[in-house]
């Protein structure tokens, strides 16, 4: 049964918190300071419990089938779910709804209004950007206008990165805070047992070049333009893993190529091992891409934590962190040519203590979790308090 002497966090979710990290650590900072928090969740592939208890946090599945990369389509089944999360909602109680991306939005504004509550919403990314290419321009645009309306009844705006607030603020995003996809520093420190470790597990010599890249596997991320480059350097080795229409062709890469690993799907406690073992980090993006501009990737964020240098291009906040703090490369594009030559330039040993030193400096002094969690709390309190703290004192704490 529900405590009533705590504030009760209900959270919208369209996936099926497997666990989603950024979901699992905002809820779990939330339930270490004494908030109690449930996840309504769709799980569109039925593969996890209806209901079950994860580290604190209460988590209601939704089932109803469906698939990823629907396109247009999808809205009739995310229709379905929103209800299902209305009618969910109607019968909990809750102190504050959280709405993780706008896909449920419109739920987490329809159960604010019903139940005069208050209301997060938790924006991962530009929604509509995000589903560029994807979808008509004309229902593109519907996105953007109707995120735009339903903007006005958000009591707090949480998004990941500088740049994005401020095209919410610009939209009209009222009290906005930024708590970015930064990671513990514990899960991420580098330690010669685990690197060890995990080489000796995947057959890799321990003093060869080890990239690491872990994320989703789709055409967007320039995939075949590392995998072409990693062709030229057979004494660099490539841990790979995630899923996407590109896993397969990766796989059977793998299969003629010793110097390139595939981990299929790696659950998300698994990513710190590989990270901590590795010796640059790489993350492609299609540059020109509308949700480019707003790019604030986990990716850069564990090589930061774990005090590794990057390889990406310049756009988006990784482009601006990267840049500003000399951590990484910013290819002007992401061709095999380019990525050789990012490569090369990581075997200078002067350069590569270089950028590990700025890295672990920026990891450790701005971009890690103990900030993040600051943040959010801090904003919470801001709307449970009888005086609330103002967008101001917000933006002070973040800093």
């Amino acid at each position: 049964m529900p405590d009533k002497h705590k504030n009760q966090v209900l959270m919208l979710l369209s996936n099926c918190f497997d666990p989603d990290p950024r979901v699992y650590a905002e809820a779990r900072a939330l339930v270490e300071h004494g908030y109690e928090v449930s996840i309504l969740a769709w799980d569109r592939d039925r593969k996890k419990p209806a209901k079950e208890i994860i580290d604190g946090i209460q988590v209601e599945r939704i089932y109803l089938r469906s698939t990823h990369g629907r396109g247009a389509t999808q809205i009739f089944f995310m229709a379905a779910v929103l209800i299902a999360f209305v009618w969910k909602g109607l019968f909990r109680r809750f102190d504050v709804i959280h709405a993780h991306d706008f896909d449920t939005l419109p739920a987490g504004v329809l159960l604010a209004i019903l139940r005069r509550k208050t209301l997060v919403y938790d924006a991962h990314e530009e929604y509509a950007s995000m589903l560029h290419g994807n979808i008509p321009a004309l229902m593109e645009r519907f996105l953007l206008f109707f995120e735009k309306q339903l903007l006005r009844s958000v009591d707090l705006l949480i998004t990941v990165g500088d740049k994005l607030r401020a095209e919410f603020e610009r939209r009209g995003a009222r009290r906005t805070v930024v708590v970015g996809n930064w990671k513990k520093l514990d899960d991420y420190r580098a330690n010669e047992g685990t690197r060890h470790e995990v080489r000796a597990e995947l057959g890799i010599p321990q003093d060869v070049m080890l990239v690491c890249y872990v994320a989703s596997l789709t055409q967007e991320r320039h995939i075949p333009e590392l995998l072409a480059a990693l062709a030229g350097r057979p004494d660099i080795h490539l841990v790979i893993g995630g899923g996407g229409n590109l896993a397969a062709e990766v796989a059977e890469h793998a299969k003629t190529h010793s110097n390139v690993h595939f981990l299929g799907f790696v659950p998300h406690h698994r990513i710190p091992h590989f990270t901590i073992a590795s010796d640059v980090i790489y993350y492609g993006f299609e540059i020109n891409h509308p949700n480019a501009r707003y790019s604030a990737p986990n990716k850069l964020f564990e090589a930061l934590a774990t005090g590794l240098p990057v390889i990406s291009a310049d756009f988006g906040e990784i482009g601006r962190i990267i840049r500003e703090n000399d951590c990484g490369i910013l290819l002007e594009k992401f061709s095999e040519e380019n990525i050789l030559h990012a490569l090369d330039l990581c075997g200078d040993p002067q350069r590569m203590r270089k950028w590990k030193e700025n890295a672990a400096a920026i990891g450790r002094t701005k971009y890690n979790w103990s900030h993040a969690e600051a943040a959010l709390l801090t904003a919470y309190k801001s709307l449970l308090s009888p005086a609330p703290v103002s967008s101001t004192n917000i933006r002070q704490v973040e800093t």
